[in-house]
């Protein structure tokens, strides 16, 4: 990911993303919907041509292009000036600050950490082709060997955090044995496990949701499972951060 040069240079965008870290790091998440709507405005009236973009995975985005196309005029959000909110380009600019720590104050000039984890899940699951591939029996699943990498600035990655992304992988790694890999999530389609591929998303969601906000985007998950068909390895989000 890389910030737009605009951004870059602006020094009220650096000093709004320095403070919507910091915020992130402490986990207010009144503060940072507040810093949000903040860079809201200011990229409407100052960096209007900034185009902001969805991300691979969140669920949230295609909800508030939903809301921003249906929403009731009694719920809209306006500005102190009068102006209409957009609910999807407001969600956006969450996504465009997870992409600004090194150029606030708080990741600027500091190196990267990085906190890596590897462990083997041995899930079994449904196949349509019980000839060449009949399916897997509960006390011999396929061994999906999983590893999962944070990335982050320095001042970000702090032992707080590092200690929750840990527990996270250390918790997967108990919880992903002999399981039916189609059955990892329950009542909700949108985040069904089928493949790989679905696992390594799954697991980047799973330890997504225990990490200060924007430190996901610094998240990748590796799914190598030779056993349980062709291709691979799987990789989320699909293009890792950096390359």
């Amino acid at each position: 990911m890389t910030v737009p040069s605009v951004i870059a240079a602006c020094t009220r965008c650096r000093e709004i993303a320095d403070t919507w870290w910091r915020y992130g790091i402490v986990d207010d998440k009144t503060a940072l919907r507040v810093e949000e709507f903040v860079f809201y405005e200011h990229l409407q009236d100052d960096h209007s041509g900034i185009t902001l973009m969805s991300v691979t995975g969140c669920r949230s985005c295609e909800e508030a292009e939903t809301m921003s196309q249906f929403a009731m005029p009694d719920l809209a959000m306006h500005r102190a000036d009068g102006s209409h909110v957009d609910p999807a380009r407001l969600h956006l600019v969450h996504h465009l600050l997870e992409q600004t720590a090194e150029i606030a104050a708080t990741g600027r000039g500091a190196g990267t950490l990085i906190s890596g984890q590897t462990f083997t899940a041995y899930l079994y699951h449904r196949s349509p082709d019980t000839e060449q591939h009949p399916r897997c029996s509960p006390d011999r699943g396929h061994a999906y060997h999983v590893t999962v990498e944070l990335t982050a600035p320095v001042a970000l990655l702090t032992e707080d955090q590092t200690i929750a992304f840990c527990t996270a992988v250390a918790e997967l790694e108990r919880d992903l044995q002999y399981r039916e890999l189609e059955r990892l999530v329950e009542n909700d389609p949108d985040r069904a496990v089928n493949d790989a591929y679905g696992l390594a998303r799954w697991v980047h969601a799973t330890i997504v949701e225990r990490l200060a906000d924007g430190l996901g985007s610094y998240l990748s998950v590796r799914v190598d499972a030779p056993d349980a068909g062709p291709g691979g390895p799987w990789l989320f989000p699909p293009a890792v951060r950096g390359s």
